[in-house]
């Protein structure tokens, strides 16, 4: 699992550990020791010997290595690949410089990508890849253009991947959560987030262990191949 250490990702590892008692479980970050090690150590109560904590910064090539690296070193195969890490940058259209632009382009899509064709033939038959979209990659949003355009590479890259892989029957989806309350949201303020509540039909954020809990299901299912779901609370219904 891939950006796993806080927010999203960590709901995800937590509930894969919770509900997979035969499931050992990478969980991957890029800069927060602090929270990677908040976690490890409480992991390490709960779950000794069937988790680790790789640091390794997917925005770049180095950091892919590292990651291929080190899980090479724990299982030569693997049954599920999460990929969840991802960045943004707000700044206004005309402001954007290249190296911004493709620092969320390499670990938004291109990253995730390589990522994937190099763990391809070492994911088991039965096996799962499932990539975190967003409805940003959908529906236009006044700023995080290149947040956009690479979530929408990934919803279509996670269909086009199926015939690729599905002679082992390997499954490829996407989900498309919202917003979801990550500290991350939260330290938008209680006036955006109410402004944001206001365009979902159920009036709030989505827990993060809602998202896991699909995710579940979706791994759980080895007939859901080439989806995109949307997990949005019925976001712009109006």
């Amino acid at each position: 699992v891939t950006g796993s250490t806080k927010g999203s990702g960590k709901a995800i590892a937590l509930r894969l550990l919770r509900e997979n008692s035969d499931v050992f479980v990478n969980l991957n970050y890029a800069h927060d020791d602090d929270s990677a090690n908040a976690l490890s150590q409480t992991l390490e109560k709960e779950y000794p010997g069937r988790f680790a904590i790789l640091k390794a910064d997917l925005s770049q090539i180095s950091g892919l290595e590292v990651l291929l690296e080190g899980i090479a070193k724990i299982s030569p195969m693997i049954d599920y690949l999460i990929i969840n890490a991802a960045v943004t940058n707000r700044k206004p259209f005309i402001e954007l410089t290249l190296e911004e632009w493709n620092a969320v382009m390499n670990t938004n899509l291109t990253i995730p990508f390589f990522l994937t064709q190099k763990l391809a033939d070492k994911i088991n038959p039965e096996g799962r890849i499932l990539f975190i979209s967003s409805i940003l990659g959908e529906y236009p949003h006044s700023l995080s253009i290149p947040y956009g355009v690479t979530k929408a590479g990934i919803s279509m890259l996670a269909r086009m991947l199926v015939k690729e892989v599905c002679s082992n029957n390997i499954t490829v989806n996407a989900i498309a959560p919202g917003f979801v309350m990550t500290a991350w949201q939260e330290a938008k303020g209680e006036e955006i987030i109410e402004r944001i509540s206001e365009k979902i039909a159920l009036k709030r954020f989505a827990d993060p262990d809602e998202i896991a809990k699909l995710i579940q299901s979706i791994l759980d299912n080895g007939y859901i191949n080439g989806s995109v779901i949307h997990i949005d609370g019925g976001y712009n219904y109006q």
